[in-house]
């Protein structure tokens, strides 16, 4: 006798079936759904970084024509060569590296200096919290201006007071010497970072127990102790990524440069970023420029790529020791 069809598993796999093709039109109508709502914000980002960047990638392969204000022939790496061709264009780049870094550490070390302030107890806290934050809020232009009324060779304040003090015998033309004006200029982008240090590191210092200090108290630890073997290894996680966006922006440093120096004396507080502004609108070469501005990534993206190599072995080992 002849069995009877499972008619029960054929409905099954009938009904999984539809299941399985409806489960994947909605997860692609959700998926189209979601495209059209990024979309804006796409076009928006293509207009606004991916367009430039093509663009300026185009200039620095390219000879581009001022008369006719259109791209002309292309030149390959004719723009870059013509730049490392200049002896000085190297040292520019050391120079640029140099700069980022010693602004990213400083400010770095003093904003960790002053939110560990900031974190104790005394009177007038909440006004000096506020002082602190005040740099961020003044324009970068307004804050060359200032400097550089600081640091002014005939009525500048810093003078007056190293002279009053018995330091100098003389005022001195800080803004003379290329080393003292890289500094003084250096001074300045470290008083404006100041406050987004001091920002994230009072936050994490908020955010740490103070059941750990009060147990390692009670094993017998040091002030030292407690700040070398229990507050830095907990901030190190946040300060390697303040560094790392703060040598991005260091980089990128121009209003200073500009109002204080024009990358002068002789070149000598030119940075790569003030160099790509110098040969695109006093040189009027946008190809050397747009090359600039590439190389300028670049040495950004490598610094960048290393610091996060030691990031990675410093968590690793801090992992180890634990």
């Amino acid at each position: 006798m002849q069995a009877a069809p499972d008619l029960s598993a054929a409905h099954s796999g009938t009904a999984i079936a539809i299941g399985g093709r409806r489960a994947g039109y909605l997860r692609r109508r959700d998926l189209a759904f979601s495209l059209l709502l990024v979309a804006p914000a796409l076009v928006l980002v293509a207009g606004i970084f991916l367009y430039p960047a093509v663009f300026t990638l185009t200039l620095s392969v390219t000879e581009f024509d001022m008369v006719r204000l259109q791209i002309g022939e292309f030149v390959g790496v004719e723009n870059y060569a013509r730049l490392f061709a200049n002896p000085g264009f190297i040292d520019t780049i050391w120079r640029t590296v140099y700069f980022g870094l010693l602004i990213s550490v400083a400010a770095t070390v003093f904003g960790f200096l002053i939110a560990l302030l900031l974190d104790q107890q005394f009177a007038g806290r909440t006004v000096l919290r506020v002082v602190v934050v005040l740099p961020w809020a003044v324009p970068p232009v307004v804050a060359g201006v200032l400097w550089g009324q600081m640091f002014h060779a005939d009525v500048g304040f810093v003078n007056a007071l190293l002279y009053r003090v018995g330091l100098i015998d003389q005022y001195q033309i800080w803004l003379g010497d290329g080393w003292t004006a890289l500094h003084v200029i250096a001074i300045a982008e470290i008083w404006k970072a100041i406050p987004f240090m001091v920002l994230f590191f009072l936050a994490g210092l908020q955010s740490i127990p103070q059941q750990l200090f009060e147990a390692a108290a009670v094993d017998g630890a040091t002030v030292w102790q407690r700040f070398r073997y229990v507050l830095l290894p907990l901030m190190v996680p946040i300060a390697i990524p303040l560094i790392l966006i703060q040598f991005v922006w260091a980089m990128k440093a121009f209003d200073t440069i500009f109002v204080l120096t024009r990358g002068g004396p002789a070149g000598s507080t030119t940075t790569l970023n003030y160099l790509v502004y110098r040969e695109a609108f006093q040189s009027f070469d946008l190809g050397r420029a747009a090359a600039a501005a590439y190389i300028l990534l670049l040495v950004t993206l490598f610094v960048v790529l290393v610091m996060s190599v030691v990031r990675h072995y410093l968590t690793l080992r801090q992992g180890g020791t634990t």
